[in-house]
């Protein structure tokens, strides 16, 4: 996957929904597959998981993409996030 392909699945609005449970804890366990730095930075409301290059060097799947894009998880400064 490339930078380019990932960005796409997050710009992609019809694969958002619903989503039973906590979706930034699902969202995590999702990234946990791929690293051990689930939260590398936190404000107020939003947590940041390691940037998308790392991720995408260490495997991460289109499907799992679209899994978290669909718990509204999203791109901000190069890493995915999560309000929460």
């Amino acid at each position: 996957m490339t930078v380019e392909e990932l960005i796409a699945i997050f710009n992609e609005d019809s694969g958002r929904g619903c989503w039973v449970g906590d979706n930034a804890y699902q969202g995590l366990q999702i990234i946990s597959k791929y690293t051990n730095s689930l939260i590398v930075a936190a404000e107020h409301d939003i947590i940041y998981s390691e940037g998308i290059e790392q991720l995408i060097n260490k495997g991460i799947t289109k499907e799992d993409c679209i899994a978290l894009n669909k718990l509204h998880w999203h791109i901000e400064c190069d890493c995915l996030a999560c309000f929460v």
